[in-house]
């Protein structure tokens, strides 16, 4: 299990990197509409990151605690879960609302930085020993 621990943080520094470079390519091609825009874009961004920060945790905690206790396992990924989506709730109702960053752009940057995260995750070593062919 260790092996697919370390697996998910080689994977999250790929993934990383992938939506750092995009999220300074859209702050910069955001720039050309308005100043404010850009700073939209790069926070829906950086909400995507936190997202993608907090799952790897969680999964690199669940995945040394199934060893163990495969129940406290699932009630970390789930209990992640909740907070995940009370975070992004919290996150997206200040940006939007207390901020007044452009709904369009704090939205846009997420779902592409986090899309990325997705297409730059997929094919990557999982760790699982059924994965590798062991």
């Amino acid at each position: 299990m260790i092996d697919m621990a370390e697996a998910i943080t080689r994977r999250g520094r790929t993934i990383v990197v992938v939506q750092s470079s995009l999220i300074v390519l859209m702050a910069v091609a955001s720039v050309f509409v308005s100043l404010h825009a850009a700073t939209s874009a790069l926070a829906g961004g950086l909400i995507a990151m936190l997202m993608a920060w907090m799952l790897r945790r969680t999964m690199t905690r669940a995945t040394r605690a199934a060893v163990e206790d495969p129940g406290a396992s699932m009630r970390m990924m789930y209990i992640g879960a909740g907070m995940r989506f009370f975070v992004l709730l919290a996150l997206m109702a200040f940006a939007i609302g207390l901020v007044d960053l452009d709904p369009r752009f704090v939205v846009g940057g997420f779902v592409v930085v986090l899309v990325a995260g997705v297409l730059a995750a997929k094919g990557q070593d999982s760790g699982h020993p059924d994965a590798r062919g062991g």
